[in-house]
């Protein structure tokens, strides 16, 4: 049975303006150890036929049979693999990869060799048989055409399959080399099939065993010279099996490739590098900027998720005391207690002034007493109630100090607060927090509380010595001074002659004499219908009322003429007055939210409604609406920047894949497995995605390092970017196919030459 047997084989080539007859009926056999030269004129089909051959090209009419299995069914999957099995192949054209060496170029060849050393030194051997040892290094690009020719000589060589076919393997060299070269040829054919064409067949007369003549695309004559030199081999099925390619060996030879690839051309694979970074950078910042849609599907918390914190109430409605309180924490092992605690979870209502800082006058805030924050701070944590300490974003660090700080004092309200300590942090999806001693926090609690807002609203009303009212004002008009002695008051001028009183007497103003000044207030609840109101009274003689006004701070806000400034212990007194008639709620504190459940049931059972801070609720309808609208509004936007990105790369890459094409046409003709190629193309790819991936790394840390863009950026966390990872990875996986699909789907003669040609 013959290795290769063609039988009428014709080629038709059909352009817009005719049809062209390349070869027709041709009929021949061929087997391993001939040496077959074929001549004929320019244009006569020589070229045609060897194209055929290769599988390179397709043949409209016979048949093609190697080794008596018929090809004639064969899809563009299945050539590719007739080529890595059979076929090497010697252009006349070269058709060597210009951007590799003539060490790369001929390694290609031995993919099949494992072993790297073991395919570097066959690579050099041949190399040298063809005399380019001085030239291994050197690219195809700076090679003369006889080296050239040399090099694609020594790649055919080096893949040692059963068929080699020569197109002109001598028109680029001089006559001794030539020569030289044939004897190679005649040297490796003695156990495979060589087919030269050539338009000297003196060349070969020596070497050739027979003459094959074509004319007008038809077999003119075909002699034989002599008996071709047999040798005992393994069919070239049986010697496939033996170099036949597992997965794993494929991704490896893959890898290779796609290393080869990307470091032939830097030019070109710095600026893939830069698509990639520009493509994944835009996601990352499009991400963080609408990162904030993420936050809309968070998990709603009845109450601030303080670990192992326990809300409770009782369940008739009456008021808790501190007895009652004191009792619970005991018996159910709780840490402590906290009675008034509604600024654990007002915190975020409450704004907390930090000037200088110029995305917003204010952020929010938790509020909380007891913490440790380590030792990494700067500054000291607060002694005093009037002193606090700040944990905050990054972004605040240059307006509050990096090392010792800037500020003396913050608003929190309105009320002017020391500020001695602060340390930072980078994911600015968490709220900052400011931490006060007990005391310090449970003047925040009255502050807060006697504040206006949407249901609560406390007056003072200021009666004379005869309990005459003088005056009624708002709480929320009222200032603290964390320096005033408990048993003093200020009121300004203009306030004190409203408050206490005038005479006038021969053009001289004087003040009228009073006993005492009463200040009480009365707290109206409005909840519906629901209105309550208590009295308390707190005398102050004409003494005890001060005009000179106390220090609040340089962030003391500006007060009418009527504002009133009291201390810190008597705002107290009036909240504690307040709270311990009216306040339902109160908090256990334990070792952690495990613990806060199971004395949850239990405490429960003895008449108290008992809710761990971590439980959650669901949205109502309208709320859940407008959070699914808000999404779709951000995510389309996200999405349609995501498209357009996605366009951009592939717009890009596609242009690129023209600088890339004629090389992997050449390893296609080269027969180098398909599978491995496509393999290669992706890991050129995955490789330009390193330094993209590295760059949204150092740009990430520069933007939540750096204060001034960690307060427009949203922090991501290690989920977001193992998305955006996966994102780019989809993104570039989907555009690699593409390209693929482009570089497969045509014959590797019309890759070669840019279209067919008669």
């Amino acid at each position: 049975m013959a290795l290769l047997t063609l039988k009428d084989i014709g080629k038709i080539y059909v352009s817009d303006t005719n049809v062209a007859v390349g070869i027709r009926g041709v009929n021949l056999e061929f087997d391993k150890g001939e040496f077959v030269a074929i001549t004929g004129k320019s244009g006569s089909g020589k070229s045609t036929l060897l194209n055929v051959i290769s599988g390179m090209d397709t043949y409209e009419e016979g048949e093609l049979l190697i080794e008596g299995q018929s090809t004639s069914h064969y899809l563009q999957p299945e050539w590719e693999d007739y080529r890595e099995k059979y076929i090497s192949f010697i252009f006349q054209d070269y058709n060597i990869i210009d951007s590799f060496t003539v060490l790369q170029n001929v390694e290609l060849a031995l993919l099949h060799i494992e072993d790297r050393r073991e395919r570097r030194a066959r690579a050099m051997e041949l190399i040298r048989r063809v005399g380019l040892a001085s030239h291994a290094r050197h690219k195809g690009s700076r090679l003369s055409g006889g080296q050239k020719q040399r090099t694609v000589i020594a790649r055919a060589l080096a893949k040692d399959s059963p068929i080699i076919l020569a197109d002109e393997p001598t028109g680029n060299l001089d006559s001794v080399t030539s020569r030289e070269i044939i004897e190679l040829l005649h040297e490796v054919s003695r156990d495979k099939l060589l087919i030269v064409v050539t338009h000297n067949f003196d060349q070969v007369t020596e070497q050739a065993t027979r003459h094959v003549r074509i004319f007008d695309g038809a077999v003119e004559f075909d002699h034989k010279l002599r008996a071709p030199e047999r040798w005992e081999e393994a069919t070239a099925t049986e010697k496939q099996a033996d170099h036949k390619k597992s997965s794993l060996r494929a991704v490896r030879h893959g890898a290779l490739l796609g290393l080869d690839i990307f470091t032939a051309k830097p030019k070109l694979s710095f600026f893939l590098c830069l698509l990639m970074i520009i493509g994944t950078l835009g996601i990352y910042l499009t991400t963080s900027l609408f990162g904030g849609a993420g936050a809309l599907f968070d998990k709603k918390y009845m109450f601030t998720p303080i670990e192992g914190r326990l809300v409770l109430a009782k369940q008739s409605g009456e008021i808790l005391t501190d007895a009652e309180l004191a009792s619970l924490a005991s018996r159910h092992g709780a840490k402590g207690y906290l009675h008034y605690d509604a600024l654990l979870d007002e915190g975020e209502f409450i704004s907390v002034m930090i000037p200088g800082v110029q995305k917003d006058e204010y952020l929010s805030a938790s509020f909380l007493f007891g913490k440790d924050y380590g030792n990494d701070i700067v500054g000291r944590y607060p002694e005093k109630s009037g002193e606090v300490f700040l944990y905050l974003p990054i972004a605040y660090r240059d307006t509050v100090g990096k090392r010792e700080l800037k500020l003396s004092e913050i608003l929190i309200g309105d009320t002017a607060y020391t500020l001695v300590g602060c340390k930072y942090f980078v994911d600015n999806n968490l709220p900052a927090e400011c931490l006060f001693t007990e005391e310090g926090f449970r003047a925040a609690t009255a502050i807060s509380f006697l504040s206006t807002n949407a249901h609560r609203s406390l007056y003072l009303r200021v009666t004379d010595g005869e309990g005459a009212m003088k005056r009624e004002i708002k709480l929320s008009d009222v200032r603290v001074s964390f320096d005033m002695p408990a048993d003093k008051l200020y009121i300004d001028s203009k306030g004190y002659h409203n408050y206490v009183g005038t005479e006038t007497e021969a053009g001289r103003e004087h003040h009228t004499e009073l006993s005492f000044t009463s200040i009480y207030y009365k707290y109206d609840y409005t909840l519906g219908e629901s209105a309550k109101s208590y009295d308390y009274t707190k005398r102050f003689t004409e003494a005890d009322i001060t005009m000179e006004r106390p220090k609040i701070g340089m962030l003391g806000a500006e007060y009418r003429a009527d504002g009133i400034i009291i201390s810190e212990e008597l705002l107290t007194e009036i909240a504690d007055a307040v709270l311990s008639r009216s306040y339902l709620q109160a908090s256990l504190f334990f070792e952690d939210n495990r613990a806060a459940h199971a004395a949850a049931d239990k405490i429960h059972a003895e008449g108290y409604i008992a809710v761990p801070a971590d439980t959650t609720y669901e949205m109502s309808g309208e709320e859940a609406m407008i959070t699914l609208l808000s999404a779709t509004v951000i995510g389309f936007g996200w999405l349609l920047f995501i498209i357009f990105l996605a366009f951009f790369i592939n717009l890009c890459s596609a242009r690129m894949l023209d600088a890339f094409k004629g090389d992997m046409a050449i390893m296609r003709s080269m027969g180098i497995p398909v599978r491995v190629i496509r393999i290669g193309m992706y890991f050129r790819m995955l490789i330009c995605l390193i330094p993209a991936f590295l760059f949204v790394a150092l740009a990430a840390l520069l933007i939540y390092t750096t204060p001034k863009f960690n307060l427009y950026f949203t922090y991501l966390y290690a989920w977001q970017y193992v998305l955006i990872a996966i994102g780019m990875l989809l993104l570039t996986l989907k555009t690699t196919r593409s390209q693929i699909r482009r570089l497969f789907g045509e014959s590797v003669k019309r890759a070669l030459k840019g279209g067919d040609a008669a």
